[in-house]
């Protein structure tokens, strides 16, 4: 009984998250179908990195948490990423258990934001979330031909 107590607490500390490769059809499609309304924007996060809660915490689970930033780049039009967006929005940096999400100040990011009026929310997790950091030029082309209509099917 000792042994298989042992095993089972074991197990279940090296338990790791399991998350679905990140996506940017899905995500667009999440957003799109989703009832809030959403900005595309291409571009970069200023904020205080040391806010971001720590990546990987045993006990207690950590919070999520809400940090102020600007996020720096250009709106997604049918034309592309030609509209210039700079805005103070609100990054929430959701925990999943002893996960936590993270994102590192000045690194590129393909970010689909909530806006509700004038105030505009990110909400990234450990699996990603509505944010995809260092998108790839395959990542920038596929979500604009969601954009504009064409073909916007998730890989795989």
């Amino acid at each position: 009984l000792g042994a298989a107590l042992t095993l089972g607490l074991l197990a279940g500390q090296a338990m790791a998250l399991s998350c679905l490769r990140p996506d940017v059809a899905r995500t667009y499609t999440e957003a799109a179908e989703a009832e809030a309304a959403y900005v595309v924007v291409h571009g970069k996060l200023d904020f205080d990195a040391a806010d971001m809660p720590p990546a990987q915490v045993t006990e207690p689970a950590p919070e999520s948490r809400a940090l102020r930033a600007t996020l720096h780049g250009k709106g997604l039009t049918a034309e592309g990423f030609d509209t210039p967006f700079t805005r103070s929005i609100t990054l929430e940096a959701q925990c999943l258990g002893p996960w936590c999400a993270q994102a590192k100040p000045g690194v590129e990011v393909l970010a689909f934001v909530e806006a509700a009026g004038d105030s505009y929310r990110l909400t990234i997790t450990p699996c990603g979330g509505m944010a995809l950091q260092e998108p790839s030029e395959a990542d920038i082309d596929r979500v604009v031909a969601c954009y504009q209509g064409k073909a916007c099917a998730p890989e795989g």
